[in-house]
């Protein structure tokens, strides 16, 4: 295309598009200043402008006068909010213009304010695209600037409605005067509706708890500190991987040799275990995210934390219940002889004979196998009718699992199963997260994989595999135990058509792991049941997933 040829129509509209976006809020904001401002000021002196040609009754002129006073004090903090972008106050900024444009007939009986103000409406209806952030009024920021410059304009306000009315003797009477020529009296009203609305903002904006802390966003630089404690010598827990997933929200110790990972549902900051990293510098974290969270006025909830950091939890004045046991396998002395590890020799010795293959695949080679890799994972939730899992468990997500080993079975160039593996930064622990099987794979080819990955963990020196937790397993069923346990106990025993509670057990009993508890500490204030069930909403994104049943496999 020449330069002489006019740019098409569809670039033009783009152009337009982007300058709406960028200019919007600084704009609109002040257009909204500007226009509470000068509704407030009408209200103040009497208008000179041309007028609405009939009288209207003294109750109808008063309440409409006492309105606009609000809705005018309104639009002076919303154009913060406006410049902040947020969806709710450009709502609540349109209805305050419409509302105003009509008001301003009966209170101000101006008409050209009412024009004015429709249309301020009508632009910042079309720039609506520009206001896109959600949140609450709540999320307005108050800096001590804006707050001074709020102060500075209502002191105006009031200035000009003195000097307005210098030449008028002031009378205590004037307070309660209605009359239809008394707009003194309807200056020293305002200025008290003005002032009270302001004050009470500003009142219930302190009183609101401070949002939560927003998601980091995954840069090289905070890649660099996960990466610090995931890959530490002294970080003992393999669960630190989950890091890796873009669920989660941080805190790191001082010194950077642990952070804790956690989630938000309302109040609750909900951790993804105890704080990673070694068990000195996780100690004064935990310490120091209970403030944090206390700051905030949000309960920190801390969720499948194992027996050795209940002291702290105490310390910190929490309460502990036990939510289930994990299968720990000790690796150091694991071998497939023996009448006890019959059913693993047999499915290992079946895999063999039918030509499969067991290989780690080193960090880094997800690439090379991606598709089949997807073939199997896809195959697998359609074949269960499952969704993806987040928060306390992996997903398929390429840039988390070519972060990882992955021990899979193959037959030939076709793969049967899958299972990426953590190992902690000292080395001592494996677990595994995501495992994928495909439909058509040989029975018990997990069980073939899980004993050659228990083999392959103890010839390259680690001393466990974690092969997952059972949810609401070993709980307390007697009269005495407290509630969430006995109501925990009950799901247990009869929740098998919602979650295979155990069946998911007796499928790891199989491998003679070691059971170790599990439990949700929270503020003794607080039902704990609660806050598990918000885990369970994290972990499966919402009540549709939550009632998936999974496989016990």
């Amino acid at each position: 295309m020449s330069d002489s040829q006019p740019r098409p129509p569809h670039m033009i509209h783009q152009l337009g598009r982007e300058l709406v976006f960028l200019v919007a809020p600084p704009v609109f904001a002040a257009v909204t200043a500007l226009s509470g401002l000068i509704v407030l000021a009408a209200l103040m002196i009497p208008g000179q402008v041309s007028r609405v040609p009939f009288d209207l009754p003294l109750p109808l002129l008063e309440a409409s006068h006492f309105v606009s006073s609000i809705v005018g004090t309104a639009l002076l903090i919303l154009s913060l909010g406006i410049r902040q972008r947020l969806h709710s106050a450009w709502v609540m900024a349109l209805v305050a213009f419409i509302l105003l444009a009509g008001l301003s007939l009966v209170a101000g009986r101006d008409v050209l304010l009412a024009i004015a103000l429709g249309v301020a409406a009508l632009g910042l209806f079309a720039a609506r695209p520009a206001f896109y952030r959600s949140g609450a009024l709540s999320r307005i920021w108050l800096s001590p600037q804006r707050l001074s410059i709020l102060i500075l304009m209502l002191a105006g306000l009031a200035w000009l409605g003195f000097f307005a009315y210098r030449n008028v003797a002031y009378r205590d009477d004037l307070w309660w005067t209605f009359a239809l020529d008394s707009d003194v009296s309807r200056f020293f009203r305002a200025l008290v509706v003005m002032s009270v609305t302001m004050v009470l903002f500003f009142f219930w904006r302190l009183l609101q708890p401070p949002a939560a802390p927003r998601q980091q966003e995954m840069t090289p630089q905070l890649e660099a500190r996960i990466a610090a404690v995931t890959n530490g010598a002294e970080t003992p827990q393999p669960e630190a991987a989950l890091a890796w997933l873009s669920d989660k929200r941080f805190e790191f110790s001082e010194d950077g040799r642990a952070f804790i990972m956690y989630g938000v549902r309302g109040r609750n900051w909900i951790t993804m275990g105890p704080p990673m990293g070694p068990e000195d510098a996780s100690r004064t974290l935990a310490f120091a995210m209970k403030r944090k969270a206390d700051r905030a006025n949000a309960n920190l909830v801390f969720y499948a934390v194992p027996t050795g950091f209940l002291p702290v939890a105490l310390d910190l004045g929490l309460v502990a219940r036990k939510i289930g046991e994990t299968a720990i396998l000790p690796l150091e002395d694991f071998s497939l002889e023996g009448p006890a590890r019959a059913k693993l020799r047999h499915a290992v010795n079946r895999l063999n004979r039918e030509g499969g293959r067991f290989e780690v695949l080193p960090v880094g080679a997800f690439d090379a196998h991606q598709e089949e890799m997807r073939r199997v994972s896809d195959a697998w939730l359609n074949h269960h009718a499952g969704e993806e899992k987040a928060f306390t468990l992996g997903r398929f997500d390429p840039d988390y699992l070519r972060r990882f080993p992955i021990a899979s079975i193959w037959q030939d160039d076709r793969l049967w199963a899958f299972a990426n593996v953590w190992r902690s930064g000292d080395g001592k622990a494996l677990s595994i997260d995501l495992m994928r099987v495909a439909p058509d794979a040989p029975p018990a080819v997990m069980d073939a994989l899980f004993a050659e990955l228990a083999i392959w963990g103890r010839d390259e020196g680690a001393k466990t595999l974690d092969l997952g937790m059972a949810p609401l397993s070993g709980l307390a069923s007697e009269r005495e135990a407290n509630a969430l346990a006995r109501l925990g106990n009950f799901i247990y025993a009869h929740g098998g058509e919602v979650y295979g509670f155990d069946g998911l057990r007796r499928y790891k009993e199989k491998f003679q792991p070691d059971w170790q508890p599990l439990y949700l500490c929270g503020p003794e204030r607080q039902n704990l049941a609660f806050a598990l069930a918000d885990v369970a909403l994290l972990t499966s994104g919402g009540l549709r997933g939550l009632l998936k049943r999974p496989s016990s496999s």
